[in-house]
């Protein structure tokens, strides 16, 4: 009996346990464009997809069972400067969503049982009644559905910021222009 217990809480759990994830990867890197699609292929293969690809910035829905091998391909093909993880819990909310359709699938049989005995002028209250409650059954089993949806993918966000390692040490030069001191033009000159 102990087991059962055990067993049927667990799968309480299992049914109601509802949490969106988050990641969010900064990484350094020569080339961008070419650790991007590479993460992007990784991400396709394993079942998942990119949302939006920019010069700076790669935003993905993955399964969750494949975040620790993203991550791996992540850090073999970058510096990966930060991370962070973000875990949002709807349990609540997917439990108040099904309590919702439930007493309105309730509230819809009730009307039913009305259409069966109203007088002929009533029906048309009823019925509209009956409409408005099935609009509402679908948007709730449409955001219910989207819930359980974002369980299954966590949203991962990577930003990257390029660097170029440099050969020999930029030289310090006196320039009234702080521009030229920055991109070190005094240094390119003395070379031709």
């Amino acid at each position: 009996m102990k087991e059962w217990l055990t067993v049927g809480l667990l799968i309480a759990v299992q049914v109601f346990a509802q949490v969106e994830q988050r990641f969010e990867f900064h990484i350094k890197t020569a080339n961008t464009d070419n650790v991007f699609q590479k993460i992007i292929d990784v991400a396709e293969s394993k079942g998942g997809y990119f949302t939006s690809f920019t010069e700076h910035s790669v935003f993905l829905r993955l399964p969750v069972e494949a975040l620790q091998e993203v991550q791996s391909t992540i850090g073999s093909l970058a510096v990966i400067e930060q991370k962070s993880f973000e875990s949002i819990d709807k349990s609540t909310e997917k439990e108040r969503l099904i309590s919702q359709i439930q007493s309105r699938k309730k509230l819809l049989g009730n009307y039913m049982d009305l259409v069966k005995n109203a007088p002929f002028a009533e029906l048309q209250s009823v019925e509209r009644e009956m409409v408005n409650l099935n609009a509402q059954i679908e948007r709730l089993q449409g955001t219910l559905h989207a819930i359980e949806r974002r369980a299954t993918l966590a949203w991962v966000a990577i930003y990257s910021s390029s660097y170029v390692p440099l050969s020999r040490p930029v030289k310090q030069a006196t320039s009234p222009f702080v521009w030229i001191n920055s991109t070190n033009l005094n240094s390119l000159r003395r070379d031709f």
